[in-house]
């Protein structure tokens, strides 16, 4: 009865955990460059999440990095701005599948129907989990010599809740990706 209770409290802990896990953020930047030296940052005319027109997520993607970069003592400009800004998202269906163990009988007093004392081998269930998958880049590009500086990226699950708050998961995922920017934003009020 343990086993079966062990093994029920290691199902649920696995589909909660997988329902709230972080994004994956990864950034690598030319390490030869001070970042210091950049006081300006703008947008490519039309960046890669933009079709014909400016969409929502290009709007939140650019509301969201524009804080994030004025918290670093950059300032946002439209005219010859010494960095430039492009975004790409891309959203894929993933699929994931488990084994997990089934015991249908467990138990000391088992082996008098059975004729042993234990399980040997468990039987197994097949899980099979079907999730979508967001990816988020930033690329950061020196406009004169027109070569990139710095990449954020952010890969995570998006749940039901991700694709309903997309605002406020882009938001998220820009802080995030920006917490590995070469240049720290400055604490507030002891956060």
């Amino acid at each position: 009865m343990q086993l079966k209770r062990f093994m029920l409290i290691v199902m649920v802990v696995m589909v909660i955990s997988s329902c709230v896990i972080a994004p994956k953020i990864h950034s690598d930047y030319n390490r030869s460059i001070d970042f210091n030296q950049y006081e300006s940052f703008g947008f490519y005319e039309q960046v890669d999440t933009e079709h014909g027109y400016e969409t929502l997520v290009t709007q939140y993607l650019k509301k969201a990095t524009i804080a994030e970069l004025t918290k670093r003592g950059l300032s946002f400009s439209e005219e010859n701005p010494d960095l430039l800004i492009n975004f790409h998202t891309n959203v894929e269906q993933k699929q994931k599948i488990y084994k997990v163990p089934s015991y249908d009988h467990v138990g000391y007093y088992d082996y008098r129907v059975r004729r042993y004392y234990y399980d040997p081998w468990p039987e197994y269930q097949i899980q099979i989990d079907n999730y979508e998958e967001g990816t988020l880049n930033i690329d950061m590009v020196e406009r004169e010599s027109t070569k990139m500086v710095w990449e954020g990226i952010a890969v995570g699950r998006l749940s039901k809740k991700d694709k309903e708050n997309i605002q406020s998961t882009i938001e998220n995922a820009v802080v995030e990706i920006f917490r590995q920017f070469p240049i720290a934003a400055p604490i507030e009020n002891g956060k």
